[in-house]
């Protein structure tokens, strides 16, 4: 799978988003049509934005998720006729822009995503845990 970089965008809150095409040819002239959306956000930087119940586990945070987490997100059609491809795919990327953009923007974003991320890890770790 060939992805492309169509666009980086600096948001507000210091984060840097990249957005991909990442479509491709099925069979005949059929796609599937692929909008990724990816982004690092540093432990450290959304660590200092945060509560104190951060910032007194910060270590064991890191060690657990490492010096970054990438969010991404993914979008896709199936099945699209050749001759529709661009245009399925530009409002795959306005969707995204309008409704989906303001929210990574938010200052509270990385630590809500992070938030999220040690949730998930503290889950895997205690089902691992068990027998």
């Amino acid at each position: 799978m060939k992805s492309i970089l169509i666009k980086t965008i600096d948001l507000e809150n210091h984060l840097i988003l990249q957005l991909y095409d990442e479509s491709i040819k099925m069979i005949g002239d059929r796609w599937l049509v692929t909008l990724v959306a990816r982004m690092k956000v540093p432990v450290d930087e959304a660590l200092i934005q945060e509560s104190e119940t951060f910032s007194a586990n910060k270590d064991k945070i890191i060690k657990a998720l490492g010096k970054e987490v990438v969010f991404e997100y993914k979008n896709n059609r199936i099945f699209v006729d050749e001759s529709e491809k661009e245009s399925i795919f530009q409002e795959l990327y306005d969707n995204f822009i309008d409704n989906t953009l303001p929210y990574l923007s938010r200052p509270n974003f990385p630590e809500r995503f992070l938030l999220k991320k040690i949730k998930e890890e503290m889950k895997r770790q205690l089902q691992k845990r068990q027998p």
